[in-house]
């Protein structure tokens, strides 16, 4: 399912959500999110809300895929507050050459969750020392394995990148408090961005 911007407001505006930090040295406030989203090759995954901003930091990566190894170029939107909210938007670009191995994202950024999702991705705010994660909607009904309950790319099962393709993917957080202009953005595999801009 591809969620606009005015989509993921409203889930947000009826869902009952935990989005505060949780703190990176003990005791947690808690952590939030749901979303999904694939593209069958290349494209958007999880229709990432709009518009995304400029470019501000690039990774290159190496991921294996059926025992061969797939360069990934991972760029990062620039970041902004949004009804307190910020959203991660990431484009992935297999940059194998021509005729060279797809890359199937999976669950290749779900870190520790469970499922083919970005639910693995998370702020760190260094000035107050918490961690926010993916944010997601407060359904009893939606177990451990349900994709659904996180703000975020998901299905990812079914998104595989072509040499020369990209992808676009996604992560709601609740937002840090006004005063921190900045954050490192941890995504599983990939090196961590950090002192990112908080606009």
């Amino acid at each position: 399912m591809r969620l606009s911007r005015m989509a993921i407001v409203g889930v947000l505006a009826l869902a009952v959500l935990s989005s505060t930090g949780c703190g990176i040295f003990g005791g947690a406030d808690g952590a939030s999110g749901s979303g999904s989203g694939s593209a069958p090759a290349g494209g958007t995954a999880g229709g990432e809300p709009e518009p995304l901003g400029g470019i501000i930091a690039t990774r290159e990566i190496e991921v294996e895929e059926s025992g061969r190894i797939v360069p990934v170029r991972v760029e990062l939107h620039q970041l902004r507050r949004d009804n307190g909210f910020v959203t991660v938007n990431l484009r992935m670009t297999n940059t194998g050459p021509e005729g060279g191995q797809r890359w199937q994202v999976a669950d290749e950024f779900a870190g520790e969750t469970v499922g083919h999702t970005m639910a693995g991705v998370s702020l760190v705010d260094r000035k107050n020392r918490k961690q926010y994660l993916v944010a997601r909607v407060d359904n009893p009904g939606a177990g451990q394995n349900n994709q659904e309950q996180y703000l975020c790319s998901a299905d990812l099962a079914g998104v595989f990148v072509q040499p020369g393709q990209s992808v676009q993917l996604y992560a709601v957080f609740g937002a840090p408090p006004d005063e921190v202009r900045a954050v490192d953005i941890v995504v599983p595999n990939v090196p961590v961005f950090e002192n990112v801009p908080l606009g």
